[in-house]
């Protein structure tokens, strides 16, 4: 196996163990009249050792990756890629936090939850009810999805400029990697606002932890566009973001947008450390490593 791919597939591995235990944990570890949490759950403290073992084991593997001596090339030219193939996952990142971004305007705009439409849409036997949206007010969902839309314009923008490989050639603004971090920040604030007021911690910690580290993740691809990336900083907060982003999924809701934005955020950060990554050469010094220790 190649080294530059073992980061990315810990992470992907790593977030469909995470996904299972906390679909599990989500079924079994509330109780249904109070919501409050059961203790000694066994698929919540699985997941809770499996995140503390995969954190271990990411700081492990990139401080295999070696440091920059100094400034680097701004960015694409660190992202460049070979062919359109390369940035598929980037792209369809894209599209999907475009979708995400849509998703919130729609609702904001038209007063229901489309998430709970398609539920209802999908039983065949009718019981499921479309209900109105219950958590964001319209107001900071309509400015979610502003905000949203320019961010996976940007990060469009961004992948189609690795697709080029030249920043002199492409044009491109670094600048515009900055939106998807602010945004976020943004959404993270209101996200915290409403689950704050749950008692039960375990209920919604996965999904600010994927807030978090897609902010970070963002915002370290955003330090590249200045010529003060650092691909460790990087590579961490991303293959994170990738594993909760994924466990996230499972909590299925309450807006469509939020699971958009999960897999779609993910995905393009994912695509972006690929990029990343098929730079970096294929040994690394081990004098480098252990002078880091």
């Amino acid at each position: 196996m190649k080294r530059q791919t073992l980061l990315p597939l810990l992470a992907l591995v790593g977030g469909i163990g995470a996904f299972v235990l906390r679909l599990l944990q989500n079924r079994t570890g509330f109780e249904a009249a109070t919501g409050l949490p059961v203790p000694g759950n066994v698929p919540g403290l699985a997941l809770t050792a499996l995140l503390a073992i995969l954190a271990l084991l990411f700081l492990l593997l990139v401080r295999r990756l070696p440091r920059e001596a100094g400034p680097g090339p701004a960015f694409p030219s660190e992202f460049a890629a070979g062919d359109a193939a390369q940035v598929f996952l980037p792209l369809t990142g894209a599209l999907l936090m475009l979708l995400s971004g849509l998703a919130d305007l729609a609702e904001a705009l038209g007063g229901v939850n489309l998430l709970a439409r398609l539920r209802a849409a999908a039983d065949p036997y009718g019981a499921a009810v479309a209900v109105e949206v219950s958590g964001f007010a319209p107001k900071a969902q309509l400015l979610l999805g502003l905000l949203g839309l320019v961010s996976g314009a940007a990060v469009f923008l961004a992948a189609a400029a690795c697709r080029r490989g030249s920043r002199e050639a492409g044009g491109f603004q670094g600048s515009l990697l900055l939106v998807p971090p602010v945004a976020l920040v943004v959404r993270l604030v209101l996200a915290y606002r409403l689950d704050s007021i749950n008692p039960a911690l375990e209920a919604y910690y996965v999904e600010l932890l994927a807030l978090v580290f897609l902010t970070l993740g963002f915002y370290r691809l955003s330090s590249f566009a200045f010529q003060s990336g650092r691909p460790r900083r990087f590579a961490l907060y991303t293959c994170a973001a990738v594993v909760l982003c994924v466990a996230a999924l499972a909590d299925g809701g309450p807006h469509l947008s939020s699971l958009l934005l999960y897999a779609g955020g993910a995905t393009a950060l994912l695509g972006f450390l690929l990029l990343r990554l098929a730079h970096v050469p294929g040994e690394c010094e081990t004098h480098d490593s252990t002078e880091d220790a």
